[in-house]
């Protein structure tokens, strides 16, 4: 009798898991991808009727492999990104949109592993996202900037930073690290060193003591937030780490 009372309790279960909980698994979402190719932007001088230009701002050391993307200013102890790559020393390139209405803005910054292709784009996420969460078309998990500002830096370049603000405040209680410190590392990459409203838009830091360095440049049209993107290529492997500034290739939702 306990048997047959059994059998009949697990029946009903095993149609609930593969007819109910099966299927959720299925509906399940696993990546999602960018709504835009950035390979246009990469492989094309105009896009958009808006001439595209290339700055390259040096490697970025990755001893890690441990990626973090953030406004370096306001978020320094930002989590690093799920994926990994292989430690190593990788340039950045800034694709720079040459808007008619807002002059210069960085549309697109890329961090890149490889010369291969990208197929695909897989928004990048840290361990607390869950992209089940988003449930509209025109959501995304981006980074937060509130300095105007994003960044490249490996976690281990991270922890290092972190120490060196640290110190900074220490030695300038009454300080501002950007006023008073980054100010003139970005006044060093402005276009025309004579024009006092040349600040520069960007630096690639070497952290005092250390071969380990941390990248700041200026985030499209200022603050907001801004999603990253895994390129991918047709054998599955991380070829680059974009971050989108929309600027270029913007979709428009109802």
């Amino acid at each position: 009798m306990s048997c047959n009372s059994s059998d009949k309790k697990t029946e009903p279960q095993k149609d609930k898991e593969m007819f109910g909980l099966f299927k959720k698994k299925i509906d399940k979402k696993t990546e999602i991808l960018s709504h835009a190719d950035y390979n246009l932007i990469f492989e094309n001088k105009e896009v958009e009727q808006t001439r595209i230009e290339l700055l390259e701002i040096g490697d970025l050391n990755v001893p890690s492999g441990q990626i973090v993307v953030c406004d370096p200013l306001v978020n320094s102890q930002t989590e690093p990104l799920t994926k990994t790559v292989k430690p190593g020393k990788y340039p950045i390139k800034i694709y720079v949109a040459k808007t008619k209405e807002s002059g210069d803005r960085y549309a697109v910054a890329k961090l890149e592993f490889s010369n291969k292709k990208a197929k695909k784009w897989v928004m990048a996420l840290r361990k607390e996202d869950d992209i089940n969460e988003l449930t509209d078309e025109a959501d995304y998990f981006g980074f937060p900037v509130d300095a105007g500002l994003g960044g490249f830096y490996d976690f281990q370049s991270g922890k290092e930073y972190q120490k060196f603000e640290s110190d900074f405040k220490k030695a300038n209680p009454e300080g501002n690290l950007y006023d008073d410190f980054f100010a003139a590392e970005f006044k060093k990459n402005a276009k025309d060193q004579n024009d006092p409203t040349d600040y520069g838009d960007w630096i690639n830091f070497q952290l005092p003591n250390s071969e380990l360095n941390i990248t700041m440049f200026h985030s499209g049209y200022g603050d907001g937030s801004y999603p990253s993107y895994w390129g991918i290529d047709e054998n599955g492997e991380i070829v680059s780490l974009v971050i989108d500034f929309l600027v270029l290739l913007v979709p428009e939702y109802e």
